[in-house]
C-alpha cells in the first residue's frame, strides 16, 4: 500500500511525497490510531484483522450486540482516508440519533485523539469537522447520513466507499438507491454492518450471497472443530460442544462455509458475542452471558447475543383473505367493460418501477382501480407485472394502457423511478393527473409537498391502512386464477419492530430481497389515489 508521507513522519514538502510499505491495513491502522489515550490494537479482537484486510469489493459484518462492531467500521474509514487523498467516503445509518452517536463517540476519538492524525490531518482552514462531514486536509472527506425508507437523503453525495450500518433497519429497495452515489468510482467499496433480527432482511439476505465465514476453534482435548453455537457456552467460558474442554478462541480462525470455488458477492463475517475475548476471557461478562441466556427470551438471545436471526415476523394478511377479496365473476380484460368499472366515477393507477436488485426480483407493475367514492369501493380491475430491466422499456407500453382504460390520476414512486415517471408524463394526454410518491419515515400519515408536486407518505400507515380496507372488502380484486400472481407480493411482506437498540421502536413493513413486493407497491400506490379521489385522508397514525 502506498501511504502519504504524513503518516510516516515525514514532513509534507519532502520530494518524496509517497512511500510504499508493505504493511497490511490492519497493522496501518494500529500503528496511526489512538482509542482513549491508548494506541489502538486489535490484539484483543484477532477476528477483525481478516475483515480490515479483506480485499473483496463488498464486506458484511453480521454480529451481536457489544462485539466493537461500530469501532472497527470508524478506524477502518479512518485509515481509508487517511492512506488515499481527495478519497470521499460515506457512513449511513437507519437513524439520525445512531449517525451522530457514531460521529461523535466512534469516528471524532480516532481523529482527535489520535496525535499524528490530528496534527497532520484534522488542523489548517480547509478542514471540516462538524457532526454530519469530516474534511481532513489530505481533501479526504467523510460523510455522514441515514436513511430507512427511501435514500432521498442520500441522493447527490458522491462515494468512493460506503459504509452502510445497521442494515437490518433498511428498506432494501433504499440501500440500491443508495448504492448509485458510488456510480462514477473507479474501485467501489461497500462494508455492510448490522445484527440480525428476521430471515427477510437485507442483512440475511447479503448473508445468504456470501463467503458464510464462521470463527472455528479446535479443541485441545478431542481434536473436534468447534463452530460456534449455544452448545459451546459452558459455566465459565467456551466449550467443546463433544468433550467439553475448554476451548481458546485466540486459536481459531474464519472458515467460509461455502464452496471455496464459487464466487461470493459479499465477503461475511459472522460475529457473535461467544467467541470475543472481551465476552468469553472475562470471568464478569461471561456471568452477565450466562444471565441472559437464562432470562433473555430466545429471540432477543439468538438476535442480540448469538447475531441470529430468529422467525419470519409476522403479518396478519393470508392467502385465505386475499381469495375472499377476489370476485370470480370480474375477469381482468384489456379495457374498461361494463362487467369490470360500470358506474364507476373514476380509474385510477398505480405504479412501481423496478430495476433494482437481483434480475427477475424487482420488476416494474401496473395496477388500475375502479373507483367508487360513494361506497366507498376500490375494484382492481387490471394488472401487469413486466420483465425485468430498466423501468423506461416499459413506458410506452404503460401509457397506452392508461389512455385506453381512460384514466384520471396515476400514482407512481418517486424514488428510483423518477426519471421514467418524467418520460410518462411527455406521453399522456394534459388532463391526466401523474403523482409522485416518496416514501418517508416521518410521523404523520401523508403531506402534500407543493414545491416538488408530490406526496410524501408514511410507508407503514398506507400499508396498514390497505389492508385494512382489503379485509373490509373496501377493497375488491379481479378474479383469483389471474391474481394469484401479483398476490404472492402481498404474501411476501411481514411486520417487524426496529429501532430498539436506540429506544425509538417503530413497527415497519419489510420482505426479503429474493421475495419482491412489487405488485403490493403498486397497489398501494392505486389504492392511495382512490382514497384521494375519494377524499377519505383519514388514515391511521402508525404506532
Amino acid at each position: 500500500m502506498t501511504l502519504p508521507c504524513e503518516l510516516l513522519g515525514m514532513k509534507s514538502g519532502s520530494c518524496i511525497q509517497e512511500i510504499r510499505t508493505e504493511k497490511s491495513v490492519a497493522e496501518i491502522a494500529q500503528s496511526l490510531l489512538f482509542l482513549q489515550g491508548h494506541p489502538y490494537s486489535l490484539k484483543q479482537y484477532p477476528m477483525f484483522v481478516d475483515i480490515f484486510n479483506s480485499g473483496h469489493k463488498r464486506v458484511l459484518m453480521r454480529s451481536g450486540r457489544q462485539v466493537s462492531k461500530t469501532v472497527t467500521l470508524a478506524a477502518k474509514m479512518v485509515t481509508s482516508a487517511l492512506c488515499m487523498p481527495y478519497t470521499p467516503v460515506l457512513y449511513c445509518n437507519a437513524s439520525s440519533a445512531q449517525t451522530s452517536s457514531f460521529s461523535t463517540s466512534k469516528l471524532a476519538p480516532f481523529l482527535l485523539q489520535s496525535p499524528v492524525v490530528f496534527r497532520n490531518f484534522m488542523q489548517g482552514p480547509k478542514i471540516i469537522d462538524n457532526v454530519f462531514n469530516k474534511r481532513l486536509s489530505n481533501f479526504s472527506e467523510i460523510r455522514l447520513s441515514y436513511f430507512s425508507e427511501n435514500a432521498d437523503r442520500v441522493r447527490g453525495n458522491s462515494a468512493d466507499s460506503m459504509y452502510l450500518d445497521e442494515i437490518q433497519d433498511m428498506l432494501y429497495d433504499a440501500m440500491i438507491d443508495a448504492e448509485e452515489c458510488m456510480s462514477a468510482a473507479q474501485d467501489p467499496r461497500v462494508v455492510y454492518a448490522g445484527t440480525s433480527k428476521t430471515t427477510n432482511t437485507p442483512l440475511e439476505y447479503l448473508w445468504q450471497l456470501s463467503t458464510r465465514k464462521e470463527w472455528i476453534i479446535r479443541c485441545e482435548g478431542c481434536g473436534k472443530w468447534n463452530r460456534p453455537s449455544q452448545e459451546n457456552i459452558g459455566l465459565r467460558g467456551l466449550i467443546c460442544k463433544k468433550c467439553g474442554h475448554e476451548l481458546d478462541t485466540f486459536s481459531g480462525h474464519w472458515h467460509s462455509q461455502v464452496d471455496n470455488n464459487k464466487v461470493s458477492y459479499v465477503d461475511g463475517y459472522w460475529i457473535p458475542q461467544i467467541i470475543m475475548p472481551i465476552h468469553c476471557c472475562s470471568a464478569e461478562k461471561w456471568a452477565r452471558l450466562l444471565e441472559k441466556l437464562e432470562n433473555y427470551p430466545k429471540i432477543k438471545f439468538d438476535n442480540e447475543v448469538m447475531g441470529m436471526p430468529s422467525g419470519e415476523g409476522d403479518s396478519p394478511i393470508t392467502e385465505a383473505t386475499i381469495r375472499a377479496a377476489c370476485r370470480e365473476n370480474i375477469l381482468m380484460q384489456e379495457c374498461i367493460t361494463e362487467e369490470n368499472a360500470g358506474e364507476a366515477r373514476y380509474i385510477v393507477a398505480g405504479i412501481d418501477w423496478g430495476g433494482g436488485g437481483q434480475a427477475g426480483v424487482s420488476r416494474t407493475v401496473l395496477s388500475i382501480f375502479a373507483v367508487y367514492p360513494e361506497l366507498p369501493l376500490y375494484r382492481l380491475i387490471y394488472g401487469k407485472i413486466y420483465d425485468n430491466g430498466e423501468p423506461a422499456r416499459h413506458v410506452e407500453d404503460i401509457a397506452a394502457r392508461l389512455i385506453r382504460f381512460g384514466t384520471y390520476m396515476v400514482c407512481g414512486d418517486h424514488g428510483g423511478g423518477n426519471f421514467a415517471l418524467s418520460q410518462l408524463r411527455g406521453l399522456l394526454p394534459g388532463h391526466m393527473r401523474l403523482i409522485p410518491i416518496m416514501y418517508s419515515d416521518a410521523s404523520s400519515p401523508y403531506r402534500w409537498d407543493d414545491r416538488a408536486y408530490r406526496y410524501i407518505v408514511n410507508r407503514t400507515v398506507l400499508i396498514d391502512d390497505f389492508f385494512t380496507d382489503l379485509k373490509k372488502g373496501v377493497i375488491e380484486c379481479f378474479r383469483w386464477s389471474e391474481f394469484q400472481h401479483m398476490a404472492k407480493d402481498i404474501l411476501a411482506v411481514r411486520q417487524i419492530v426496529i429501532g430498539e437498540d436506540r429506544g425509538l421502536t417503530r413497527r415497519v413493513w419489510r420482505h426479503a430481497p429474493q421475495e419482491p413486493d412489487d405488485s403490493l407497491r403498486s397497489m398501494v400506490f392505486g389504492w392511495f389515489g382512490a382514497r384521494v379521489m375519494s377524499n377519505r385522508m383519514d388514515f391511521t397514525p402508525a404506532l
